[in-house]
C-alpha cells in the first residue's frame, strides 16, 4: 500500500518534469551549463550574452555565454552551444566552451602566472605575450550523445592555457606552443620536432 501511494505521486511528478525540462530551453540550457561546469560556478560566473543568443533556425536557438572566472586573470571564455525547440542539444559547428569541470574547488585551478612558470620550466624561452586561455576541441565528441540524446553522454573539449616558446632538442632550437590544462596542470607541448 505504501509503495503504491508513493509511485502515484512521484509517477506524475516525473512526467511534468520531463514534459517541463523538453519544452524549455533556456531552462536545458541552465541544465547542460551546470552539468559541465557546476551550479555554482554557473550562478557566480557564467553570464548569458543576450545579444549574441539568438534564434538560428524556427527550431533551434544559439546560446552565448561568458565564463569570467578570477583564475581566468581577466580572460573570459566564451560558450555557445544550439537546443532545439523541445530543449535538446543539437551538435553543431557552432558548439564552443563546454568543459567538464570535475571538482567545485577552483583552488588547484592553473592561474594565467602558474601556467608562464610551468611553461618557463620546460622551455628554452617562452613569449609571455602570446599567452591565451583557449579551448581545445581536442576532445570533444558526440558519438554517444547522438544515440542516447542525453547531454550528459557528450564528451566535451578542454581548457588550455597556450604560450608560444621554444624548446632545445639535440642542440637545435623548435619553436611551438604549450598548452596547459587549466583544471589538472597537464602540460602538452605542440612542436614540430624530428623524434627518432
Amino acid at each position: 500500500m505504501k509503495t503504491s501511494v508513493i509511485l502515484f505521486l512521484w509517477l506524475p511528478l516525473t512526467v511534468i518534469a520531463q514534459s517541463t525540462t523538453e519544452s524549455n530551453p533556456p531552462q536545458n540550457a541552465t541544465l547542460l551549463l551546470a552539468h559541465f561546469f557546476g551550479e555554482e560556478n554557473v550562478q557566480r560566473y557564467i553570464v548569458l550574452d543576450s545579444k549574441k543568443s539568438k534564434q538560428v533556425t524556427p527550431n533551434s536557438f544559439l546560446f552565448h555565454y561568458n565564463f569570467s572566472h578570477p583564475k581566468f586573470s581577466g580572460k573570459t571564455l566564451v560558450i555557445t552551444f544550439t537546443l532545439d525547440s523541445a530543449g535538446r542539444f543539437v551538435p553543431t559547428d557552432d558548439m564552443h566552451g563546454l568543459v567538464h569541470i570535475q571538482s567545485s574547488g577552483d583552488s588547484t585551478w592553473i592561474s594565467a602566472r602558474e601556467a608562464l612558470g610551468i611553461c618557463r620550466g620546460q622551455a628554452r624561452r617562452i613569449k609571455k605575450s602570446s599567452l591565451r586561455l583557449v579551448w581545445d576541441p581536442t576532445d570533444a565528441t558526440y558519438d554517444i550523445y547522438k544515440k542516447t540524446h542525453d547531454f550528459r553522454d557528450i564528451s566535451p573539449g578542454t581548457l588550455v592555457w597556450t604560450v608560444d616558446g621554444e624548446v632545445l632538442f639535440r642542440g637545435e632550437r623548435y619553436k611551438g606552443t604549450f598548452a596547459v590544462n587549466v583544471f589538472t596542470g597537464i602540460v602538452a607541448r605542440r612542436f614540430a620536432i624530428p623524434w627518432d
